[in-house]
Formats: C-alpha cells, sequence, structure tokens
C-alpha cells in the first residue's frame, strides 16, 4: 500500500460513506497500476533467423597450396587468417595462413596414417583417422593421445567436425565396408569428449536421399568426405567429393538444400569449414595436381 495512502488512513475520520468510498478507489487504483501490462502476441515482433547463402559457381578466392598438402584431406578453423590441415599420407597438421598464402607452422602428431578429418575443439586438436580413431594433441606438445571411439568395425570414416551445443565430435561415414550391408544408408555418429562414448547421431537412408532429390546413380555415389557446422545458423554441411554434392541439413536431418558441384571447380573436395562469421572453405585434394582451397563468403538474408 502506498505510504501517502496510509499517512492519510491515520490522519483523516472518515465518518461519511463518501470518505470510504473515496478511499477504496484511491487504494484499487493503486493496485492496477502496479499490475503488469499482458504482452501483445504479435506475430510482427517475432525476430526472423538470419540466413546465409553462398554462390557455389564463383569462389571469392582461390588458393593454391604447396605441394605438402597435395593430398588434404581435412580442413578447420584455427585462428584469424589461419586453417588447420592434414593430409591423408602424414601424421602431421599444418598452419595455413591465409594472408600469407604459405604454411607457416607444422606439428608432427604419429607415424604415417590414412588421416582424414581435423577439428580444434575446446582448445586442443583432434585428427580422425578412416577407421575411426581420433588422435589427440595441442600444438607444440610432445604428446599424443590415442582416443578409441568404439565405432563399429568395417567403417571408412572421412567426416568430422565439432558440434559446441553437445560438446560432441560428429564423424561422419563414408560408407560401410561390409559386403553385405551395402545397402544401407549413411550414418553420422557423435562423440562424447567427457564421457568418451559413442552415439548414434543420424541415419541418412536411401529413402531420405531420394526424398533430397537424389535419383539412381547420385543415391549410390554419395559417399560424405566432410562435413562442418554453420557457426551462425548450426546447420549441417555435409560434403560428398564422390558424386561432387553437398547436402545442407538440419541438426536432426531435415533437408535445407541439395547443391551438385561442378568437377571442373571441385576436383576432389574432402574438406569443408567456416570461420566464425560464416565464411565457408572447401578443400580439393590435387588429384595429380596440386591440392587448393575455394573461399566463399557469405550472402545474409
Amino acid at each position: 500500500m502506498p505510504k501517502f495512502f496510509v499517512y492519510w488512513l491515520k490522519n483523516t475520520a472518515m465518518t461519511k460513506k463518501s470518505s470510504y468510498s473515496f478511499a477504496l478507489a484511491v487504494l484499487l487504483s493503486s493496485f492496477v497500476g502496479c499490475t503488469p501490462k499482458e504482452e501483445k502476441n504479435d506475430a510482427t515482433t517475432t525476430t526472423e533467423v538470419e540466413t546465409f547463402t553462398y554462390d557455389f559457381a564463383t569462389p571469392t578466392q582461390r588458393y593454391d597450396l604447396p605441394k605438402v598438402l597435395r593430398e588434404i584431406s581435412g580442413l578447420s578453423f584455427y585462428k584469424d587468417n589461419q586453417l588447420l590441415c592434414v593430409q591423408d599420407e602424414k601424421g602431421e597438421v599444418f598452419v595455413y595462413d591465409l594472408e600469407k598464402q604459405d604454411i607457416v607452422e607444422k606439428h608432427l602428431f604419429d607415424k604415417p596414417g590414412d588421416y582424414e578429418g581435423v577439428e580444434v575443439a575446446e582448445g586442443e586438436i583432434y585428427v580422425l583417422r578412416s577407421d575411426g580413431k581420433l588422435l589427440n594433441f595441442t600444438m607444440g606438445s610432445k604428446e599424443t593421445r590415442d582416443i578409441e571411439t568404439n565405432l563399429p568395425k568395417k567403417l571408412d570414416v572421412e567426416g568430422l567436425t565439432y558440434d559446441p551445443v553437445t560438446k560432441r565430435l560428429w564423424l561422419a561415414v563414408k560408407e560401410n565396408l561390409k559386403k553385405d550391408k551395402k545397402g544401407e544408408g549413411k550414418v553420422i555418429y557423435s562423440f562424447d569428449l567427457k564421457r568418451r562414448a559413442v552415439y548414434q547421431q543420424q541415419e541418412i537412408t536411401e529413402k531420405n536421399l531420394e526424398g533430397f532429390g537424389l535419383k539412381g546413380k547420385e543415391v549410390r555415389d554419395f559417399k560424405p568426405s566432410g562435413i562442418a557446422f554453420h557457426p551462425k545458423t548450426g546447420e549441417v554441411y555435409l560434403l560428398s567429393s564422390a558424386g561432387h554434392r553437398l547436402i545442407v541439413m538440419t541438426r536432426e536431418g531435415g533437408l535445407l538444400q541439395n547443391i551438385p558441384l561442378d568437377p571442373a571447380l571441385y576436383r576432389q573436395p574432402e574438406g569443408i569449414c567456416f570461420s566464425p562469421d560464416g565464411t565457408l572453405y572447401i578443400s580439393s585434394e590435387g588429384d595429380g595436381k596440386d591440392g587448393y582451397l575455394l573461399k566463399f563468403e557469405p550472402k545474409k538474408s
């Protein structure tokens, strides 16, 4: 009850009926004034989600890579104007500087092997081997930790990215190598870094792919080689070198875009990553020539 009203009650003899009525009116008006206003459900006030589009036929820039990255197979954002690269023969990561257009740092983490992906997560580096094993280290450290993901046997795993929402690495399977499983769809697994546990995150079936607009050989040729989360929208970009295709999905697996890639521009695309502002990078193996990077700046709408 407002102080001015308490004071008035103590110092006023309300002997008339009208006095009581006036007092009641003042009291009610004070409470009505303190009641929060009902919020209007006005659709026009809803904030729209920002979308990003890319002209996949016209890169903003092309970077021809040093010969040691001819077989570049994995890509990750590292620092401002710097990307981490791995190639599928050497147990070594390379820091490629976009301004200097050269390798500015290297780190030997293991013996030669079939390395297919690299990702920076929570300040540490993870490299994916094609059998699903992860190698974990920090730049400059002499220690490399082997992490067994316990994925199903006989998988060819090529895509690696980090989901900051669930704090899990996502691993995209290129194909199931068991002969009796050729008809199965493509599976994306996630690996919880704290629990050291693996989960089946998504399965993209042949029916899904047909629903995405792929037909016949296009379905058979869709073999994920790279995966990345868009830093602004959370959308999943799934790259397939075989068949030259990029599929954009929601994290639940809903189709957003089905993008055929020109083989003349994307010779053998295997690595994909984003910088924090949404700039997209796709790396391609040389296929007998030098490897290269394609840069795509986003168009916001």
